[in-house]
């Protein structure tokens, strides 16, 4: 059943047509919500958070505004105002997911889901209880066995191996830097860890292909 929701709502997404859609989505299921606006970029959110007057009570933040920001830096700008903030994605990556709800977003639904769904997540984080739109968007934050526990410097060498730099060359690029036998343990655990959970993971090249997938690194353009 949906929850009766009253609430004032914008949207971050650098899609307008996505922001077009939730917005009637709303209009239909959840009349008791006052749409506020659109901000498509983490600089527009800076801009209409001087201009909403009064501040939206709930934002609707997508995870890869491909504006260099990150939706971090987003909640911390919504909190620090106390601006409750959802998740709304079509992202299946669980490490962006999982890092959003760290930071503090209240909800996490995928924008497939059915407006019924959206309706009751955007009601249960307005309360100040955190909610999630169906079983997917719950194994994305809390499945281990979803993704490896990469370190920081397995990270960080699989990184600039995506990045094109040559392996002999990655630990001089590293902070700080360490030599290429270390490189090399580097590589051999991250692979190992993807190896454990059952996945086809043979290279290093291999890593980084998966550890995109996961969402440790950004997709390679």
């Amino acid at each position: 059943m949906t929850a009766h929701l009253v609430a004032r709502l914008a949207v971050v997404d650098d899609h307008p047509v996505v922001a077009e859609g939730i917005r009637r989505i709303l209009e239909e299921h959840a009349p008791g919500v006052t749409w506020v606006g659109v901000a498509t970029s983490y600089a527009g959110l800076l801009d209409a958070l001087r201009e909403w007057d009064p501040l939206p009570d709930v934002v609707l933040y997508d995870l890869d505004l491909r504006d260099g920001s990150t939706t971090e830096e987003g909640i911390a700008q919504l909190h620090a105002r106390g601006v409750t903030v959802v998740i709304c994605t079509g992202e299946f990556r669980p490490i962006p997911i999982r890092d959003a709800v760290h930071a503090g977003a209240m909800g996490v639904m995928l924008k497939g889901d059915p407006p019924e769904r959206m309706v009751d997540v955007i009601s249960s984080a307005a309360a100040g209880d955190f909610a999630v739109s169906g079983d997917v968007a719950h194994l994305l934050i809390s499945d281990e066995a979803l993704t490896p526990k990469l370190a920081p410097r397995e990270i960080e060498v699989l990184q600039l191996l995506a990045s094109g730099i040559p392996r002999k060359v990655i630990g001089k690029r590293m902070s700080p830097p360490v030599a290429e036998t270390t490189v090399i343990t580097y590589f051999k655990r991250a692979v190992q860890k993807y190896r454990d959970l059952g996945r086809q993971v043979e290279t290093p090249q291999d890593a980084v292909r998966a550890a995109v997938h996961d969402g440790f690194l950004r997709p390679i353009e």
